[in-house]
């Protein structure tokens, strides 16, 4: 049975709708890049990463060759090392970290080697050492010793 009427006026969108939609997302670009505070590796930045590597190698530690890569993950003020060191969800991180990497209920903890968290340390105490009693406080009730032959 053929219609005899035209499509309904309500099955079209009005323009203006289209408009507004553009002019938000246009809107919304601006306000994106101009509010992005990513870290950029600037002076300080560059100058802790070079600090930083400096004492990796003196711990005995890997170093990086390029300490823009550091700086431009760390930035000024240690990323997420720094944002809550020694809280809950770090912690259950780390330990689940220092286990013999079963999973269920065959996980046990171990007793890691000293030089496990040193690299950890330096980072808290390069970049903010204002956190490093709070992080230090939860791995003085672990186990740790020389357990990696070299």
């Amino acid at each position: 049975m053929p219609h005899d009427h035209p499509p309904s006026p309500a099955h079209k969108h009005p323009v203006w709708l289209y408009v507004l939609l553009g002019v938000l997302a246009v809107a919304l670009s601006i306000w994106g890049v101009a509010a992005y505070r990513g870290h950029k590796a600037d002076e300080e930045s560059k100058a802790k990463a070079e600090q930083l590597n400096q004492k990796l190698e003196d711990a005995g530690l890997p170093t990086f060759p390029d300490t823009d890569e550091i700086a431009r993950t760390l930035g000024t003020d240690g990323g997420a090392v720094c944002a809550a060191p020694g809280k809950s969800l770090a912690q259950a991180f780390l330990k689940l970290q220092l286990s013999n990497g079963a999973a269920g209920p065959g996980q046990r903890p171990v007793i890691a080697d000293t030089d496990v968290l040193k690299g950890e340390f330096l980072i808290v105490q390069t970049y903010c050492p204002e956190k490093f009693g709070k992080f230090e406080d939860f791995f003085k009730d672990l186990d740790f010793d020389d357990v990696v032959r070299e």
